[in-house]
């Protein structure tokens, strides 16, 4: 049978051998991994400089403020102006910030504050990167691409805690912090100029109606209050995250260095068993299509909250590990499939705002999570004891969700 000339121009370009998503893919798979190299620096750099965890739980919520601040800012940037370029920047700019705390480590001055400040510099660039590369992603490739292009894309960020605290631990423990520190600072620069050399069609950067960002962030409230797919998800992460993130990446490190006694290489474990985990969901979800992937996504969540609180019991640091394995892998068969969802049902001049929405209520409770997570340590509460009873309540949350009726009849787009 002949093919029409219309039907050739409709072909999507295998992802293998397109250009511009390559690009995306190699710029991720430097940066994320870099930015894991920094982040075991610096946590195990604030666990040595202070015995006070509550500055550890400082580090994290000076980041997730500016973020949640900014991210509708940074959402309504990424559909105003070159998605590249902002990047770019990003990149860029964490890659400048890890060069100062090099010169504060040369000159032996660095502080736990001089941490907590670089984080919340951190949480600003992260507020316009977000937004712009879960944008991009639909832009080079075609619908019934998404979900193994998201898939791949993730691979890169779930490489991230596999490479990125394996390389942080080995350097932390061979040369030290200003070794490790300069790595990271290496790969996000690198990380930076690969997304110099993408290129998207002209329709892709369209010319907007010119109006002011307080339209286009009024403009896509109202687009978003339409689409109920995207309404029922951060109604339902803005509860899940507050359970979830504080505990566990606060809870995390503080396990590993005052229960099981361990060292940066005994943390890097247990960040690459998440990594491994991750990335095996990434690579199951690349293979697998699923005819209703909101009915997985619920399953997803219930196996994710049960998980979550056995992981409060852990005696082990082996046992933690591979706990910590398996629920990152049934962290992808939830957030994978979430967000090609979003992404098919949203249209491209939107993808910004909406991607920088959806990461704005449902991280909304953050900040909360981490205050209220660093005040319980403080008063004497167990960490173990508040991952436990976080994963009871993420369970319950998972099971309510049986009852949404439009995440579960959601069929993707062939």
């Amino acid at each position: 049978m002949e093919i029409t000339a219309q039907a050739r121009e409709t072909v999507p370009v295998p992802l293998i051998k397109n250009r511009n998503f390559i690009l995306l893919f190699l710029s991720a798979f430097l940066s994320s991994p870099g930015y894991y190299v920094y982040l075991i620096g610096a946590e195990w750099l604030m666990l040595s400089l202070s015995e006070n965890r509550f500055y550890f739980g400082m580090l994290f919520l000076a980041a997730s403020i500016p973020r949640l601040l900014l991210l509708s800012s940074g959402g309504v940037v990424a559909d105003r102006f070159n998605k590249r370029l902002i990047l770019f920047i990003s990149d860029l700019s964490r890659a400048v910030l890890i060069l100062v705390l090099i010169m504060f480590l040369i000159t032996d001055s660095v502080t736990a504050w001089h941490l907590i400040t670089l984080a919340a510099l951190f949480g600003i660039s992260d507020a316009f990167s977000y937004p712009v590369i879960n944008s991009l992603t639909p832009m080079v490739l075609e619908k019934n691409q998404l979900q193994r292009g998201n898939s791949l894309i993730q691979m890169t960020a779930q490489i991230s805690p596999i490479a990125g605290p394996a390389l942080g631990g080995t350097l932390i423990a061979v040369l030290g912090f200003t070794g490790v520190f300069t790595v990271a600072m290496c790969m996000l620069f690198i990380a930076s100029i690969i997304v110099l050399f993408i290129r998207l069609k002209k329709e892709d950067e369209e010319e907007r109606t010119i109006q002011t960002p307080w339209a286009d962030l009024k403009e896509g409230l109202v687009y978003a209050k339409k689409n109920q797919l995207i309404i029922s998800i951060v109604s339902m992460a803005f509860f899940l995250n507050f359970f979830f993130t504080g505990p566990f990446t606060i809870g995390i490190p503080i396990i590993v260095k005052d229960i099981f006694a361990g060292s940066a290489v005994s943390l890097a474990m247990v960040q690459m068993s998440m990594g491994v985990g991750a990335l095996l969901g990434a690579v199951f979800l690349a293979i697998k299509a699923f005819k209703k992937p909101g009915v997985m996504v619920v399953r997803g969540l219930i196996g994710l909250g049960v998980i979550y609180t056995i992981i409060g019991t852990s005696e082990t640091l082996i046992l933690t590990a591979g706990l910590v394995l398996v629920m990152a892998f049934t962290m992808q068969v939830v957030n994978i499939p979430i967000m090609t969802m979003l992404q098919q049902t949203t249209e491209k001049r939107m993808l910004g705002r909406m991607m920088s929405l959806l990461m704005t209520v449902s991280t909304g409770l953050v900040p909360v999570s981490y205050a209220a997570t660093s005040l319980l340590i403080a008063v004497g509460v167990e960490i173990q004891v508040i991952i436990m009873v976080s994963g009871l309540i993420i369970t319950g949350i998972a099971l309510n969700t049986l009852r949404n009726k439009r995440l579960k009849a959601f069929t993707p787009e062939e």
